[in-house]
């Protein structure tokens, strides 16, 4: 199983704030640069290309053979995240980073209840602002019943997303789970680790 790989720094170049042509000829050069030949990886790691950018690859050909994504360090937003749920080109992503995108609850409702991602089995949202009403969220709608691997370090989790997350049954094939660094306690993590859905992982990095 691929591990998951955080993003660092964004690139000298940001893109966030272009729009019109000069936005259509910067993402025309990103999919040139970052798309593998075979068209079944595409790396924009730190590239910050917005919602502006992601609006404009969400409606992109070229990119209808993708298997693993990598969005970290883009800053899409919830927003953002609503162009890539709904997007069919991504129909075929089974790797998704989305770490350090200002993804929040709403955002996070969006994802996990998409009907084009549903092949994803690796997911990671480090580095995002779920808090404990995005866990809750997470624990209680996700229809992606494929996810093997979630990574939801850093994201302001307290007790109660964390033990809602613990007891969630809409994950019946996750064998491995990162969520630390967030707010729970260690009471609250031990309780956890009790949980129907932690018990059975694999791996459990709290």
């Amino acid at each position: 199983m691929p591990s998951i790989t955080h993003f660092d720094i964004y690139k000298p170049a940001e893109p966030c704030s272009l729009t019109g042509e000069k936005l259509h000829q910067t993402m025309n050069k990103v999919i040139l640069e970052c798309l593998s030949k075979d068209g079944r990886e595409f790396n924009l790691k730190g590239y910050c290309i917005g919602l502006n950018g992601i609006s404009v690859l969400s409606l992109d050909e070229r990119l209808n053979k993708v298997k693993r994504l990598n969005l970290g360090g883009n800053r899409i937003g919830d927003a953002g995240v609503e162009h890539l749920a709904e997007s069919e080109l991504f129909s075929k992503v089974n790797w998704l980073e989305l770490g350090g995108n200002d993804i929040g609850p709403e955002g996070i409702k969006t994802l996990i209840t998409s009907k084009m991602l549903g092949k994803v089995k690796t997911l990671n949202l480090y580095r995002n602002i779920l808090k404990d009403e995005g866990a809750n969220i997470l624990a209680n709608k996700n229809c992606l019943e494929k996810l093997e691997e979630l990574d939801i370090a850093q994201n302001e989790i307290g007790d109660e997303g964390l033990l809602d997350l613990s007891e969630s049954t809409r994950f019946p094939n996750l064998v491995a789970l990162y969520a630390d660094n967030n707010f729970a306690s260690i009471e609250s993590q031990e309780e956890a680790r009790e949980g129907v859905n932690f018990k059975k992982l694999q791996s459990l990095n709290l």
